[in-house]
């Protein structure tokens, strides 16, 4: 019998894995845009439609996801998201138009959309709560080091091989992720299907009528408004602005997922001492100069450093949030209230890419497109003031 720091290990890689996979399936188009874009003959706001095709998908499954969560088990929905998810990553390879291209990313995010609340559901089954803080903040690096990995070998691939080969490694990384997790993630103890999983329309309901959650929703919408607006249009601003090779915007912008990518543990940790709203609120309140700041900026001797800074804001709030979120329902609920709470923040990952793509083709400057991501997390800040949740004590660090 496996030891329990064995089996909670391995539940956390590959739920980390299963996440990092599906970012990397979300964030292969921005890098490439650029020569998409002039292939096909795509406006900046047809560019940035499909990355909001793909956050349709996402956002139509994730509450759906998340009651299949606690009714059938994570694994069942995980192992069918991983297929959805890579062959239509994988068809993307073959976009002759761009109404095709565009359903090929929707399908490409219905796959997605319930990998979020089943991960995080299999987290809730296999960690205890004094120590969910920090997985959560480990398992949340996936969003950075997605930003990071695409942005380090997209370009490159494109570069070497065409924007289209991109889109084939991508896709291939679920359909082997589907071979390791059909092995080894193992549920412990959820009796889905019974009366102890949610089942009635009331325990939905209960869920839906949450006032925190709901506000803890729109706070987030905020947050991911900006972050993956950012990972959407940083690489084109970074190209036609600031001059940058489509291979030196990609390096610069893996400096932002990497720094995101550092920052999540180390907040995680401290999240389970330190209250989590007050964290959540000045994270998404320094977000938003620093975007005016990278989006005004047209010294390139500065560049690293900013975007740097630029990547720590833009993904501290994530983790802790996170949690705030499953402390707010009951255990078994987890998954329902998750996929709740992400549909709201992914609206703002949908909507950001294609209303930048439109700022920017009206204005024809980066900068308001910048400024208007900015205004995202600055309401989220002022929003997550207005959310209760249960305070934890310093005496924690001896509980610990």
């Amino acid at each position: 019998m496996k030891k329990p720091w064995i089996r909670q290990v391995t539940v956390v890689v590959l739920v980390w894995m299963t996440y990092m996979f599906s970012f990397v399936d979300r964030l292969s188009w921005p890098p490439v845009i650029p020569l998409a874009a002039k292939e096909m003959g795509l406006t900046a706001a047809h560019a940035g439609s499909y990355m909001t095709a793909f956050y349709i998908g996402y956002v139509i499954t994730q509450f759906p996801g998340g009651v299949l969560t606690d009714r059938f088990g994570y694994r069942k929905v995980l192992l069918s998201s991983y297929f959805m998810m890579g062959i239509f990553t994988l068809t993307m390879s073959t976009v002759q138009s761009f109404e095709q291209g565009f359903v090929f990313r929707l399908l490409a995010g219905l796959g997605s959309g319930a990998i979020f609340s089943a991960s995080l559901a299999a987290l809730f089954d296999h960690i205890s709560p004094k120590r969910r803080g920090v997985a959560i903040g480990f398992f949340m690096t996936t969003t950075s080091l997605g930003v990071t990995v695409v942005n380090l070998f997209v370009p490159t691939v494109a570069a070497a091989h065409g924007w289209r080969s991109a889109f084939i490694v991508a896709g291939l990384l679920p359909i082997a992720g589907i071979v390791l997790s059909f092995f080894f993630l193992k549920e412990s103890k959820r009796d889905h299907g019974t009366k102890k999983s949610v089942s009635s329309m009331s325990e939905i309901l209960t869920v839906l009528k949450n006032k925190n959650l709901i506000l803890a929703g729109i706070a987030g919408f905020g947050g991911l408004w900006a972050t993956w607006g950012t990972a959407t249009w940083a690489n084109a601003y970074l190209n036609h602005s600031l001059h940058l090779s489509l291979v030196s915007a990609g390096r610069m912008m893996a400096v932002y997922g990497m720094a995101g990518l550092l920052c999540k543990p180390l907040i995680g940790f401290v999240s389970d001492y330190v209250n989590k709203k007050t964290i959540a609120f000045w994270a998404l309140f320094l977000f938003a100069p620093v975007l005016v700041w990278f989006g005004v900026n047209t010294h390139t001797g500065i560049l690293f450093t900013l975007t740097a800074v630029l990547g720590v804001t833009a993904f501290i709030y994530s983790p802790v949030m996170t949690a705030i979120i499953g402390e707010l329902v009951e255990e078994r609920l987890v998954g329902t209230a998750m996929g709740l709470v992400n549909a709201i923040w992914q609206l703002g990952s949908l909507i950001s890419p294609l209303v930048v793509g439109m700022v920017v083709d009206a204005t024809s400057s980066y900068f308001y497109g910048f400024l208007a991501l900015a205004a995202g997390p600055l309401m989220g800040a002022i929003v997550m003031l207005f959310v209760k949740t249960k305070a934890k004590q310093a005496k924690n660090w001896k509980a610990a």
